[in-house]
Formats: C-alpha cells, sequence, structure tokens
C-alpha cells in the first residue's frame, strides 16, 4: 500500500535512538588504529604497497553500493542525505575525468607508488571482506548504513590515520597524503550524514537492530581483513624472490 509519509515525511529531529550510540562505541571499542597491520606497514614498504593494491578492488564496488543504498531509501529527505555521501566520494565530474574522487584519487597514489595496472593481483581476503559487505548491505537499507556509514566511513577515520602515520614513516617518497586526506576529512563528514539518516530511518520505524548488526558485521569484516592481510604480507616478504604473485613490482 502506498504511503504518503514513507516517501515525503520529515526526517524527524527527535533525540537519536540509543542505537546511534552503541554503533559509535563499536567503532572506538575496536581500536582499529591498533591492529599489528600498521606497525608493521610502518616498518615495510611491501606491505604498503600490497595494502594500496587491495584498497583498489574495495574503492569502486564501496562507491556502487552507496548508490545502491542511496535507491532503496524511499524518503525523499533521508535518501538525499545518503546521496550527498555518495557525491563526495565521487566529486565533480571533469570533461572526462572525476579528478577529485576518490577512486580516482587512489588510482593515482597506485602510480606514484609506482605499482603498474598488471602487477596488480588481488587477494582472496580482500574478495571475502568485499562479499561480506555486500551480503550485509542486503539485509535492510538501515543495516546498509550502519555497514557503510559506521562500519565503513567512520572507522576509516582512524584506520586510514594509522594508514597515513605508516606511510609518513616507511613510504613517504609517493603522492599518498592527497587520497588519504581526501578521505579523512569527508568521511568526516559523511558518518554524521550516515548517522543521522540512520537515526531518521529508526524514527520512522526501521529496526534499530539492523543498523547495529550492518556496523558490527562491517567492522568485524575489516578486522578480520586486516589479520588476513598482515600474513599474506609476513608470507610475501619472505619470499622476496618470487616477488607477489610471481611479480616483483610490490617488493621495491
Amino acid at each position: 500500500m502506498w504511503q504518503h509519509d514513507e516517501w515525503f515525511a520529515p526526517a524527524p529531529s527527535a533525540e537519536p535512538h540509543p542505537a546511534i550510540a552503541l554503533a559509535d562505541e563499536l567503532v572506538a571499542n575496536c581500536r582499529i588504529e591498533q591492529h599489528p597491520f600498521f606497525e608493521h606497514a610502518s616498518r615495510s614498504r611491501s606491505a604498503l604497497r600490497v595494502w594500496a593494491a587491495q584498497e583498489l578492488a574495495v574503492t569502486g564496488p564501496f562507491s556502487q553500493l552507496l548508490l545502491v543504498l542511496a535507491a532503496k531509501i524511499r524518503n525523499v529527505h533521508i535518501r538525499a542525505m545518503v546521496v550527498e555521501v555518495a557525491y563526495g566520494e565521487h566529486g565533480t565530474p571533469g570533461a572526462s575525468i572525476a579528478s577529485a574522487s576518490h577512486p580516482w584519487l587512489l588510482d593515482k597514489l597506485r602510480d606514484s607508488m609506482g605499482i603498474l595496472p598488471q602487477e596488480v593481483e588481488i587477494l582472496p581476503e580482500t574478495w571475502q571482506f568485499l562479499a561480506e559487505l555486500q551480503e550485509i548491505c542486503e539485509l535492510s537499507p538501515l543495516a546498509a548504513i550502519g555497514a557503510l556509514g559506521i562500519g565503513s566511513e567512520k572507522l576509516l577515520i582512524p584506520e586510514y590515520t594509522a594508514v597515513k602515520m605508516a606511510f609518513e614513516k616507511s613510504l613517504p617518497d609517493c603522492e599518498y597524503q592527497t587520497f588519504l586526506d581526501a578521505n579523512i576529512d569527508d568521511d568526516t563528514w559523511h558518518a554524521v550524514l550516515m548517522s543521522k539518516a540512520a537515526g531518521a530511518l529508526i524514527a520512522l520505524g526501521s529496526e534499530p537492530e539492523h543498523y547495529l548488526e550492518g556496523a558490527r558485521v562491517s567492522i568485524d569484516a575489516r578486522m578480520s581483513y586486516y589479520t588476513t592481510l598482515l600474513a599474506s604480507c609476513v608470507a610475501i616478504e619472505s619470499a622476496p624472490s618470487s616477488g607477489f604473485g610471481g611479480k616483483e613490482g610490490y617488493m621495491h
């Protein structure tokens, strides 16, 4: 049955549901910035090269998931919040290049690191992370907001801050600041927007448990990803003669 308010009711301005604060606490409590991968990467140029290659596989699907989420939200006011986040990921297009988009800035980082496109090989843990992220986003729009807004955008702030520190220590001679700073700066605001969108959906009747589940699953998936990625990097570095996937480009 068609319901007017489902499509047009202004986003409620009531006090946020307790689930909003609980989701924020999940980010703080996981302490992703203390994951041992970042300590290792601060001493390993190779680990950062592998990290950058894996992010190339994540950045495009993540941007697409934001657009899919926006399309699933019926309420125009809440949808506008998510569209703003998706726009921030893509930026204003130029004549033929979305020069400010986060995926393009990442590809420029790849180039500045001397990683050739044909050298990029995506690890199983990266595909696993993307599969888990997509699966939880399919539960409901509110679960997707939890996964993408809290478990990705908000989590990225301490995560990429740790990555930036690792670059400063072990690989300062590449153009890492533009990509990382753009993400850290933009995602601070994006996380706020997604929390507001979540609060509005909850106020309109969506299940707050979905929001917490989306955030929890996404955070756990990212933490597990870094644990496996660290093991992969150690394995790669123990066999430098073979490089990564038979290619030496990652080992410069």
